[in-house]
């Protein structure tokens, strides 16, 4: 015959027994949840290299055209020229009113040349860009505007030298000569008969 207590004793030994392994799956649990947490704190920063190395286009900073101040030179002293690249300019976006035309130094310019400040050589691609359907052959020069500059972009114009076209006085139509001879009636003598005297 079994004795109650030898039966308390073995229900206490289970319960004992469903503790302790309670305890251990929970532990286990826990564990497995920071060593799940550990590898996202260690690849956290990795991911933040990677981004501060490849920045998104859009963080780029955008120059607003309408405050771009520009300047076109007339480089082929082609009556207009610069006032047909102001409205090229125009038609991009870029304000009238910042805006400059002049003369060149010289009028020999066969290619378009953009020159910028530091800073500012997106904004003269743009530029380039919005000269394509004016003129042929265009170039953005490798040095920069001074810093101090009064301009951000300055563009000389190039292509034909422009050459005055000298007037010519109206000519008044001058008769063609004409190859058929004319002919002038000449006299003919035609001979008389006079009387001859007798001796």
């Amino acid at each position: 015959m079994t004795s109650p207590y030898s039966n308390q004793q073995g229900g206490s030994k289970n319960k004992k027994t469903v503790i302790i392994v309670f305890i251990i799956i929970i532990a286990a649990i826990l564990g497995g949840m920071f060593l799940l947490r550990q590898p996202k704190k260690t690849e956290q920063p990795k991911t933040d290299l990677i981004e501060k190395k490849e920045p998104s286009p859009t963080e780029k900073s955008e120059i607003d055209k309408k405050s771009v101040k520009i300047q076109v030179l007339n480089g082929t002293g082609t009556p207009g020229q610069a006032g047909t690249a102001v409205e090229d300019l125009k038609k991009a976006g870029y304000d009238s009113d910042n805006i400059k035309t002049a003369n060149a130094e010289d009028f020999n310019n066969t290619i378009t040349t953009i020159t910028a400040r530091e800073g500012f050589d997106d904004v003269a691609s743009d530029v380039k860009d919005a000269l394509k359907t004016t003129f042929n052959e265009i170039k953005i020069d490798s040095t920069h505007l001074y810093e101090d500059s009064e301009f951000d972009i300055v563009v000389t114009t190039g292509g034909k030298k422009f050459e005055e076209a000298i007037p010519t006085p109206s000519q008044s139509p001058t008769p063609e000569p004409t190859t058929e001879a004319t002919t002038t009636p000449t006299p003919t003598i035609t001979p008389t008969s006079s009387p001859t005297p007798t001796p």
